[in-house]
């Protein structure tokens, strides 16, 4: 009985090579166009990279070195959010059409809707707030580059097809703020300790 659910669950389970050829994982090919942007000073976030190579943000993201980006899958996504509540300051970046929206300032706490697909936002006062869709995000990367303004730390969250949806940054200047490259790292490591969105 247990070998047959063991043997079920392996041959559900997606391949090596399936989750390589996901829009959420970049080919060799894919990876070969993006490396160099990144080999270079200062690099772009990832988002900017997607649309100037008219790639996905997650096939940039996961073209990425170890050290620059760690990618999880979204059934992450509670334990990341909690991880970012943490953050002392942080900016939400959003992407719609040709418009960058940023919101600055704490992250706020959330719980999943009882009659819905919804995490309802719960910020009291001003700053972000809102209703997102777990289910639909389709990884979740931590991604550390050279920036313009110095290092460029953030998490960036992907839909199934690994478009961006939305970002959260350590705000320019962190690096005089240790704490903040301190709570960077914690959710750093969080994301390293769940599953891999990619080999």
């Amino acid at each position: 009985m247990v070998r047959s659910i063991v043997i079920a669950a392996l041959v559900a389970a997606p391949s090596v090579a399936a989750l390589a050829a996901s829009p959420l994982c970049a080919t060799p090919e894919q990876a070969a166009k993006v490396q160099p942007v990144y080999a270079a000073t200062p690099a772009p976030p990832t988002f900017m990279a997607a649309a100037k190579l008219a790639l996905p943000e997650a096939v940039v993201a996961s073209a990425l070195s170890a050290k620059q980006a760690v990618g999880t899958t979204g059934a992450g996504f509670e334990a990341v959010w909690t991880s970012l509540q943490a953050w002392d300051d942080a900016t939400l970046v959003l992407l719609k059409g040709q418009n960058v929206v940023e919101v600055r300032g704490r992250i706020p706490p959330g719980a999943p809707s009882t009659k819905s697909q919804f995490y309802n936002l719960k910020q009291e006062g001003a700053g972000l707030s809102g209703h997102l869709r777990p289910d639909l995000v389709g990884a979740i990367y931590a991604v550390e580059v050279a920036g313009a303004q110095g290092q460029l730390r953030g998490v960036t969250f992907v839909d199934a097809a690994g478009d961006s949806l939305f970002g959260v940054y350590v705000p320019e200047g962190a690096d005089q703020k240790p704490g903040l490259v301190a709570q960077f790292e914690k959710t750093r490591s969080v994301i390293a300790a769940l599953p891999r969105v990619c080999p």
